[in-house]
C-alpha cells in the first residue's frame, strides 16, 4: 500500500482543527449572545446526554493520549495544548495537535533512519582522502533515541562503543542545545582515529528519557548507597534533595539489553576486549562504574574529564578498590586544567596515585593524562577523543 505523505496528513488534520474552531467559537457566540442554557442543553434528555457523554468520554481519551504521544516521541509543549482547549474546543486542539504530530514525526524521518540501515544519514561528513565512509542511524530503544555510527566496513569483530549523554553525542551542532558536540564522524572520516586490523568501531550515543534524571543515572549507585556522605561534596545548588537512584537500572539497559540488541542489528559477536563506554564528566564517572558492574560485557572505560570531585579522595579509594584485581578491565581517565576541569584536576593526580598504590599498570592496564589548556565542554573533549579511543584499539 502506497504510504500517504505526513505533509498531507497534517494539512488534513490543520482543515479537520480549522472547523472545529470556527464551528465551536460560531456557535459559542451565539449562544452566550442568546444567554443559552448550557448546562440545561447538555444534559436535558436522553439525546443530549448521549452527545454529551460521547464528547467528554473522547475527550478524556484524547488528551491522556497526546501527552503519552509527546513523551514517546519528544513532542514538547503538549501541556499547552491541553490547556488550551478550556479556551477553544477539544475539536480543534486534538486534530491541531494531530498536525503538529504529523510535522514533528516528519522531521525526525528526516534526520534519523528508522530501524534499517539504508535509510538517511543525520549528518554528512567531509571525507579525507583515502578515509573511511561511515553513517549516523538511529532507532528507537526502550523509550531512548539511540544514535549509531556505522563504518563502511563492517564485521563480526568490529569493536563496540558505548557513549552516555547521546544528546551531544553523534547528534549535528545545529541540533544540540549548546551548539557542539564531540566530533566523531569528523574524528573518524580524518583518519584521526586509527582502525585495528581494518576495523573502526560502531559508536552509539545513548540518550536520556528526561534530561533531569542525569545524575540519578549516572552516579555510581552502588558506592553512594553505601556511602552517602559523599553527596555532602557537591554543591548544595547542584545537589538533588531527594536523589532517586537509577544507575544500576541505566548500567542494566546498557550491558544486559541495548548491547545484545546492537550486536543482533550488526551481527557482532560480543567479547569485553572489543566493547567499550565512553563518556565524560558524570559520564567519565559512570563509564567506570559500567565497567566495573558489568566487566562481563564492558572490558574498557574510556573517561574524559572524569567528575572525581563527586566525591573527592574516598570516592577514589573506594572506586578503585571496587575495580578488582588489576588488569581485569583497562582504564582510561584524563582531565584538562581550564574551566570547570581547573577543579578537577588534583583529584584526577589522587586518582593515579591510588591507582597506581593498588598495582594497575601504568599504560597498560590504565592510562591517564593531563592536557593543559583544556576545559570541560563537548568541542574540547572531541578535539583528544582519538587518544583514548587508540589506545583502547592499537594497545
Amino acid at each position: 500500500m502506497k504510504r500517504i505523505n505526513r505533509n498531507h496528513k497534517a494539512t488534513f488534520f490543520f482543515v479537520v482543527a480549522f472547523v472545529g474552531l470556527t464551528t465551536a467559537w460560531y456557535f459559542n457566540t451565539v449562544a452566550i449572545l442568546k444567554a443559552q442554557d448550557y448546562f440545561g442543553s447538555w444534559f436535558g434528555s436522553e439525546v443530549d446526554l448521549v452527545l454529551s457523554l460521547d464528547l467528554l468520554v473522547t475527550a478524556f481519551a484524547a488528551v491522556p493520549f497526546m501527552f503519552i504521544e509527546s513523551k514517546r516521541i519528544g513532542m514538547k509543549h503538549v501541556v499547552w495544548y491541553a490547556l488550551s482547549s478550556f479556551i477553544t474546543a477539544i475539536a480543534f486542539v486534538f486534530p491541531f495537535w494531530l498536525a503538529m504530530r504529523e510535522l514533528h514525526l516528519s522531521k525526525l524521518e528526516r534526520s534519523e533512519t528508522g530501524t534499517k540501515r539504508s535509510s538517511s544519514r543525520v549528518h554528512d561528513v567531509p571525507l579525507a582522502k583515502g578515509s573511511s565512509k561511515g553513517s549516523i542511524e538511529t532507532f528507537e530503544f526502550e523509550g531512548r533515541r539511540i544514535d549509531v555510527w556505522v563504518p563502511e566496513f563492517v564485521d563480526e569483530l568490529t569493536p563496540l562503543v558505548i557513549a552516555h549523554d547521546g544528546g551531544n553525542f553523534l547528534m549535528d551542532i545545529s541540533e544540540t542545545w549548546n551548539g557542539q558536540n564531540w566530533g566523531i564522524p569528523e574524528a573518524m572520516t580524518s583518519s584521526r582515529i586509527v582502525a585495528v586490523n581494518g576495523r573502526l568501531p560502531i559508536f552509539v550515543g545513548v540518550h536520556r528519557v528526561d534530561d533531569s534524571l542525569r545524575m540519578n543515572e549516572l552516579v555510581p549507585e552502588d558506592i553512594l548507597k553505601a556511602h552517602p556522605q559523599l553527596l555532602n561534596q557537591v554543591d548544595p545548588i547542584h545537589r538533588p534533595a531527594n536523589l532517586e537512584y537509577k544507575g544500576n537500572e541505566y548500567q542494566d539497559l546498557l550491558a544486559l539489553r541495548l548491547v545484545p540488541e546492537i550486536a543482533r542489528r550488526y551481527s557482532l559477536t560480543l567479547a569485553p576486549s572489543r566493547t567499550a563506554q565512553l563518556g565524560a564528566s558524570l559520564g567519565g564517572l559512570a563509564t567506570i562504574y559500567g565497567v566495573m558492574r558489568h566487566p562481563e560485557v564492558f572490558g574498557t572505560a574510556l573517561a574524559l574529564s572524569t567528575s572525581w570531585p563527586l566525591g573527592g579522595q574516598e570516592l577514589i579509594d573506594i572506586l578503585v578498590k571496587d575495580l578488582g584485581k588489576p588488569g581485569s578491565v583497562r582504564i582510561y581517565s584524563d582531565c584538562g586544567t581550564v574551566e570547570l576541569d581547573a577543579s578537577y584536576f588534583h583529584w584526577h593526580f589522587k586518582f593515579v596515585e591510588a591507582m597506581d598504590k593498588a598495582g594497575w599498570v601504568r599504560d597498560v592496564s590504565y592510562r591517564a593524562e593531563l592536557w593543559p589548556g583544556t576545559g570541560h565542554n563537548e568541542t574540547w573533549w572531541g578535539q583528544r577523543v582519538e587518544h583514548p579511543i587508540n589506545w583502547w584499539l592499537n594497545s
